[in-house]
């Protein structure tokens, strides 16, 4: 009778390393359902969910390559997390065409517009025409926009422009970063049909445009209700981008800059974990059904967009394809920007316009309301 093979040590440490790989991604499964604010090193998993799966992939096929059983830790571990999987990755089929299917069709779009400008960069003209041929093109009866930017009279009256693309929308604007009587800074909602209500709902401190507002529109005989939402920013400063740029090209690293942004990782977990609390005990209230809609900062596999979407139908799960990324600018580009809706609704469609020209690119789905 032959002995068993014995396992080299090359072998033992590449098994090793492969449990350790399948052990985070497994706890980055737990990230949805565990709120930052109790136990917040989980989050960081969960942030790193899609790095996680692919050198998994990666393990996979190497095992594959060698014929090896250990080809099922990793395997076992993806299957795992189908579910969260299926947030994260869009399995439907493209679709190339902009007009609606459905004539009673809703059409929904929100758009962090980074103040009408590229990221980092002043006002420019022709950025600011650029977003307003999306927008002619698209034709939303409902924009939310976040970052919202406009001047009182003059080319960057946005305002102005964008009514005047809508055929005279309605509009219900909270500049809750700054207003004077040169130009103001917010959160806005465009509307084709009436506005019969609105509300402000305030999740950060006074003057931060981290904040929530919402609009109940009567379309035909229907009402529903629309929020807009920009939660809790990351806010890396220049020199955090810097050290991340630093580190993605020549794979410097230094503890401080390290501490630093893992720091502003931390806070942002647990300040959005309370303000999807706040909107959530808002929404009880509502007597509509209603979509929710806007920059949530956080990935697919997070507290707080599971939190948001429990009980919710996700436009992205539902017709989305692909990865889905609306987020363009120098952190690793995630999706961050959702539309949710009531159980009323139908999606019919959901697209990521990718022009950058903000530091997110828009999205806008096609409801039905049932």
């Amino acid at each position: 009778m032959k002995a068993k093979k014995r396992l080299g040590f090359i072998t033992k440490l590449l098994v090793g390393i492969n449990v350790g790989f399948a052990l985070a991604l497994l706890i980055s499964y737990l990230a949805p359902v565990t709120d930052p604010a109790n136990i917040w090193l989980v989050a960081f998993f969960g942030l790193a969910y899609p790095p996680l799966l692919l050198i998994n992939v990666l393990i996979i096929i190497f095992w594959m390559f060698k014929r090896s059983w250990f080809a099922f830790i990793s395997l076992l571990s993806i299957l795992a997390g189908y579910r969260v999987m299926q947030n994260s990755f869009g399995f439907n089929s493209a679709r190339t065409y902009t007009r609606k299917e459905s004539p009673d069709a809703i059409r929904i779009m929100t758009y962090n517009v980074h103040s009408f400008k590229k990221y980092g960069s002043k006002n420019d003209i022709w950025t600011k025409h650029e977003i307003l041929d999306i927008i002619r093109e698209h034709q939303p009866d409902i924009l939310g926009f976040q970052e919202y930017y406009t001047r009182k009279k003059g080319e960057y009256d946005m305002t102005d422009s964008i009514k005047s693309i809508l055929n005279k929308a309605n509009l219900y604007f909270e500049a809750v970063n700054y207003d004077n009587s040169r130009d103001a800074q917010g959160v806005a909602v465009f509307s084709k049909y009436p506005i019969i209500n609105k509300g402000f709902i305030q999740i950060s401190e006074k003057g931060n445009g981290n904040q929530c507002i919402f609009i109940d529109v009567k379309n035909k005989e229907q009402i529903f209700r629309y929020y807009c939402v920009h939660l809790r920013s990351i806010g890396f400063e220049k020199e955090d981008y810097q050290y991340l740029d630093s580190v993605s090209k020549k794979g410097k690293t230094d503890m401080h800059s390290f501490r630093r942004i893992g720091s502003k990782l931390k806070q942002a977990f647990i300040a959005r974990s309370k303000q999807v609390h706040l909107i959530k005990e808002q929404i009880k209230q509502c007597p509509y059904p209603y979509i929710i809609a806007g920059d949530f900062n956080d990935t697919p596999s997070s507290y707080a967009v599971h939190e948001m979407s429990t009980g919710l139908k996700n436009a992205f799960r539902e017709k989305g394809n692909g990865l889905g990324r609306t987020y363009n600018g120098d952190f690793p580009n995630y999706q961050i920007d959702y539309i949710l809706t009531s159980p009323r609704f139908n999606v019919e469609d959901y697209r990521v316009i990718e022009k950058r020209l903000s530091d997110h690119y828009p999205v806008y789905s096609d409801l039905v309301l049932k």
